[in-house]
Order: structure tokens, then C-alpha cells, then sequence
């Protein structure tokens, strides 16, 4: 038997082989971005330039329009030569054309359409006012007046006033007869006065209006049979009748109720007690006669509807 101790032949160890870096790689990697980062660059530069291509077109349309606008201001053919009014029945077409002429640009495209209606909407009897530019070189202005509706003595004078308490006009003959009470117990002694208090004054005025407004929704010769409205108390409303000297107090509402209650029992009243210096009826249902006879000779008062509403 053969034993053999000898190692088998065998190659020779070799050493390892180390792998150096793949440098290759690395610098292909940053070349590659390089690369992009230049491709990009061309980008964004025309995304500038475009940008500011844009924004210089917008300067050159706005400042050609500036051009465009300051010519056609200064252009002959656009200076105003026409105004037209309509709804003028009292106002002079004429004045209105002289305040249009003397206080705004002669060019039709430089005049301010606001605040030209702010203007005539200034003059006392303009109510409202409505303009229209008509190129090249016209105005047409629709006007709405005010409407005379009342009559109120102010400073010993009968001045003429609209529905919102406005003075048009001291009162005369040419306006045509106004069948209406006459307003009394505004504040001011004068029409400059009155205008002072201008807020106050309106809001009795439309109440006087109100108080109409509702007699006449019942019959037109309700508001017939009043010749005054004293205003002095806007809480009480006082009228006195055409042909009666007693002092009729309303109070601030209900007026149509009111008066035709009082005048469904008034006569009869009367004929029991005498003349009344005045009736009351703040305090509906209950009306409170006062005679004119001495205290004594009759009962002074009487309530009738004891159940006051207070409301």
C-alpha cells in the first residue's frame, strides 16, 4: 500500500487583485451634470429675455395709448359743442349749459362725468341727474326735478318746498295754486336758517308729508279741511281745520285712524259742550276735549274709550 503525504500540486497562491476606483464614473457623472447645468443656462436666459420682451411691450402699448389719449385731448374735433337737456319744465337749459361751460374742460373726454353730476345736482332744483358722453364733441343730460309739494311759512314769508323738505322757492302765484295745508313749526327764521338746519327740517317735513299722504288715501276732502300743520312738536302733530279755530293734535302716527275718529264724533261733541279749544288724541282711543267755556259751566273735558293706547 502506497501512502502518499505529499500535498497535491496546486497552483501557487496569487494575491488578491484590488480594483483601483472607477475615477471614470465619477468624472463622467460630473460631466454630465455640467453638460446639463450648460444646457440648461441657454433656458433660462431666453426665459429672461422673453420675460422682458413682454414687459416691454406692455411699456411701449401703455405709453403709445398715454400718446394716443393726450392727442385725442388735445384734439380739435373733440372740443364740446353741443349739450343737450331734457326734462327741464322750470330749470333754464341755458344757465345749466353756462355751468357746464364755465367750471369743466372744453374737451369732451376730459370732463369727469361724476363730478359734473355732482355740480348740477348742486342747483336747488335738480332732484337727480343723469349724463351721457356722445362722441365727438356732445353732451346729452337727462335732469330730474323737484317737485313742489308743499307750502311752509318760514320768517313770516310762504316758501315753496318738495316732498324731502327742500326750499325751492319763495312761494308766488306762477306756480300755480297748490291745494295743501300750510307747513308751520320748522326751524329757522329765514330761508338761510332753515337751510342751516336743513336734517332736522326734512325730517319734519316728511312727516307733515306722511300725515297727507295717509288723509288722502281715505278722501281728498280730508285734506281739505285742514288749513295748517304745525310741525313745532314731531311727536304731537298739531293741525287746525278751515273752519274751526280748535287746536286738533294728532300725535306721530295712525293719522287716517285718528282723525277720522275724531271727526265721526266731533260735531256731536260740540253741540253738547260748546266750542273746543282743542282735542287730543296723542293717546288714542282716548280723545280728550277741551272747551272754550270758563270751567264750571260744563264738563271741561271728556274722554271717550278709556282704554288709552299707548303705544
Amino acid at each position: 500500500m502506497e501512502i502518499n503525504t505529499s500535498k497535491a500540486h496546486s497552483e501557487p497562491d496569487s494575491p488578491a487583485v484590488v480594483v483601483p476606483p472607477d475615477r471614470g464614473r465619477s468624472a463622467r457623472k460630473k460631466t454630465a451634470q455640467n453638460f446639463q447645468r450648460t444646457r440648461h443656462v441657454p433656458a433660462r436666459l431666453l426665459a429672461v429675455l422673453k420675460l422682458l420682451g413682454v414687459t416691454a411691450a406692455v411699456v411701449l402699448a401703455a405709453v403709445a395709448a398715454f400718446y394716443a389719449y393726450r392727442q385725442a385731448c388735445t384734439a380739435d374735433m373733440l372740443t364740446l359743442r353741443h349739450i343737450t337737456f331734457a326734462g327741464c319744465r322750470r330749470l333754464d337749459p341755458g344757465n345749466l349749459e353756462m355751468i357746464v361751460q364755465r367750471n369743466f374742460p372744453a374737451n369732451i373726454l376730459r370732463i369727469d362725468l361724476d363730478k359734473l353730476r355732482s355740480r348740477l345736482e348742486q342747483e336747488t332744483w335738480i332732484r337727480r341727474a343723469e349724463i351721457r358722453r356722445v362722441l365727438p364733441a356732445s353732451l346729452e343730460v337727462y335732469v330730474e326735478e323737484r317737485v313742489p309739494s308743499a307750502i311752509a311759512e318760514i320768517g313770516g314769508e310762504l316758501e315753496l318746498l318738495d316732498n324731502e323738505g327742500v326750499l325751492l322757492d319763495r312761494y308766488d302765484p306762477s306756480y300755480g295754486k297748490l291745494d295743501v295745508p300750510v307747513f308751520t313749526g320748522l326751524r329757522g327764521d329765514s330761508a338761510a336758517a332753515y337751510k342751516a338746519l336743513q336734517e332736522e327740517n326734512s325730517s319734519r317735513v316728511r312727516l307733515g308729508v306722511q300725515l297727507l299722504t295717509e288723509l288722502a288715501s281715505g278722501s281728498s276732502d280730508l285734506t281739505r279741511d285742514i288749513s295748517e300743520i304745525d310741525l313745532s312738536d314731531p311727536g304731537n302733530v298739531k293741525v287746525l281745520l278751515v273752519n274751526d279755530t280748535a287746536e286738533i293734535y294728532l300725535g306721530d302716527r295712525d293719522f287716517l285712524k285718528r282723525f277720522q275718529a275724531f271727526l265721526a264724533q266731533y260735531e256731536q261733541v260740540k253741540s253738547e259742550y260748546g266750542e273746543m279749544a282743542s282735542v287730543n288724541l296723542r293717546f288714542f282711543p282716548d280723545i280728550v276735549y277741551s272747551p272754550k267755556r270758563p270751567p264750571g259751566t260744563k264738563a271741561e273735558a271728556e274722554t271717550k274709550n278709556r282704554q288709552p293706547n299707548r303705544n
